[in-house]
């Protein structure tokens, strides 16, 4: 009652007015009328129109689960965005200022700012800045990983400041409620990695707690320049919590792990491995048994098995955590995140030890359901292959896989535009790696290469 009764006063108040012909393009669903609506909207009141064009998004992102197709959802919301970004630049901030600044829903506020983003001419680190301090997570992941891809300085200070709010535990009993129901679960967590992530991109260095980056910075000021950070060439003070090299940072993970038949191959050994053989002295087993085991060990099953139960033993108990096997059909450790303690570890280890290599490579499944549960912060998926449902025809790409690698982009960006989890993709050989990058970049994460 009190947010309509504000909505009420500030439209008043700046002498907007809904429009008619999107509020009945949003009632009947018809994404078409809803898009054409928008630019003329834009087209004919230029600043005028992001009030309604703001309000149509943020009433589609209000709507009750399942009255929306996810996808479709996720079309408005980008109708929305793209459809703002046309409007000039200083014209646009004034107005997308007043929706950070006022407008009681969250999804509209973020809205805000990815409309900014995609403006040729908009001051987006001003209005992300601003946005750091909104008093909802899910705006403040959206303004942490725009001003971590800013690379400016000045974003360094606020960011600290915006993870300490957020490691504060009073923070969730603070933030407001609003938008669909799982999205408010663990936003907390959500928020602090976005900050943590941003000074990483930032500062080239990976630290857990904002007093660890605030001394780092303090001590480095003086030669520290975002521009020049090469995260690949960075070496990260890590957790000593890895996999395949990729430092662990999630604090509510999905672990996702392929076992489709093309695990059991054997990836050739580096250079350096050989070599090390070669110079063995011969006491005890011979050289061509050492080839033999090393051989053995390359097995992609048994290496992805071996650093996923090193990972998983390493997490602190203050994480919480799932295994997803997958290949023709999908097998949980654990439908839902546990708490990341000694017996949960243990039997999750027991789990990694008992999964076997076969079939084919459902990685849309697998991903659905991790993302379904709303308590998520992070996945690392390990893959060899392309996403399948009816295997491969002899060297040749599965058919099906070029569909299902879109499909499955298409639905976790409608699933994941709001929510902030990260993906990180890692890939054995013969992995498709532009799937996987992509898959990667477009949600906050990283790909790795396994060799």
């Amino acid at each position: 009652m009190l947010v309509h009764l504000f909505l009420s006063l500030w439209m008043s108040s700046t002498l907007v007015v809904t429009d008619r012909t999107l509020d009945q393009a949003v009632k009947a669903k018809d994404i078409s009328a809803i898009q054409s609506r928008m630019e003329e909207l834009a087209k004919e009141q230029k600043g005028r129109a992001v009030r309604p064009i703001v309000d149509a998004v943020a009433d589609v992102e209000a709507a009750a689960e399942g009255s929306w197709y996810s996808v479709d959802r996720y079309r408005v919301f980008l109708a929305g965005s793209r459809t703002l970004a046309k409007i000039p630049g200083p014209v646009l901030d004034k107005e997308l200022g007043k929706i950070i600044s006022k407008h009681p829903e969250w999804p509209a506020r973020t809205l805000a700012l990815y409309s900014s983003m995609l403006s040729a001419s908009s001051d987006t680190l001003a209005l992300a800045l601003k946005a750091l301090n909104d008093k909802t997570p899910q705006v403040v992941i959206a303004a942490a990983n725009l001003l971590g891809k800013s690379q400016e300085i000045l974003a360094i200070e606020p960011l600290i400041s915006g993870m300490k709010r957020w490691e504060d535990q009073k923070t969730r009993e603070r933030a407001a409620k609003g938008g669909r129901e799982e999205l408010e679960k663990k936003a907390k967590d959500r928020a602090w990695l976005a900050c943590r992530d941003a000074l990483h991109r930032l500062t080239g260095v990976s630290l857990h707690n904002s007093g660890s980056y605030k001394s780092w910075v303090s001590t480095h000021q003086e030669d520290l320049d975002p521009k020049n950070v090469d995260l690949d060439k960075v070496e990260e003070q890590t957790t000593g919590t890895g996999l395949f090299g990729l430092e662990i940072t999630g604090r509510n993970i999905a672990f996702i792990i392929d076992i489709s038949g093309s695990m059991m191959a054997t990836d050739p050994p580096s250079d350096e491995q050989m070599e090390r053989i070669s110079r063995s002295t011969g006491v005890g087993k011979s050289v061509d048994e050492r080839i033999a085991e090393l051989m053995e060990s390359r097995r992609r099953i048994l290496r992805a098995r071996t650093e996923l139960k090193r990972a998983i033993e390493g997490l602190g108990e203050n994480k919480r955590f799932t295994v997803i096997a997958y290949s023709s059909e999908v097998t949980p450790w654990s439908p839902v995140l546990k708490d990341a303690d000694k017996k949960n570890r243990g039997s999750a280890v027991s789990f990694i030890d008992s999964l076997k290599a076969s079939g084919i490579t459902v990685t849309d499944e697998a991903l659905n359901i991790a993302l379904s549960d709303p308590t998520l912060d992070t996945i690392y998926l390990v893959t060899d292959g392309a996403p399948t449902h009816i295997g491969s025809r002899g060297s040749d790409m599965p058919p099906d896989s070029q569909e299902l690698m879109r499909r499955i982009l298409a639905e976790t960006r409608a699933v994941n535009h709001l929510r902030g989890i990260r993906i990180f993709t890692l890939g054995f050989v013969d992995a498709e790696e532009e799937f996987l990058k992509k898959l990667a970049g477009e949600n906050n994460g990283r790909y790795v290469r396994i060799r």
